[in-house]
């Protein structure tokens, strides 16, 4: 009885540790790196445009509480870019 339950333990050990690295031959497959840099580069551009969306949410806040006019800071903006 003893032998069948080691025998059990074993083949159960056996197909886990196949299945863990079947996955990670998958992952560091060619494909597998492409989809990782994919996830990596989405999620970059995501927090780029959370920040960006932060900075101007801010900005805003900003130039309420200073009682800057957005109408004048728009014509210095294309005065400058007309200079370049």
């Amino acid at each position: 009885m003893k032998r069948i339950l080691w025998f059990v333990i074993g083949t159960l050990v056996g197909v886990y540790v196949v299945t863990r690295l079947k996955k990670r031959a998958q992952a560091l497959a060619p494909e597998g790196l492409q989809q990782s840099a994919e996830k990596l580069a989405s999620a970059i551009r995501h927090f780029g445009d959370e920040v960006r969306a932060g900075m101007e949410e801010r900005e805003v806040e900003l130039r309420d509480a200073l009682g800057i006019d957005e109408t004048a800071d728009r014509s210095q903006r294309a005065q400058r870019e007309d200079y370049r």
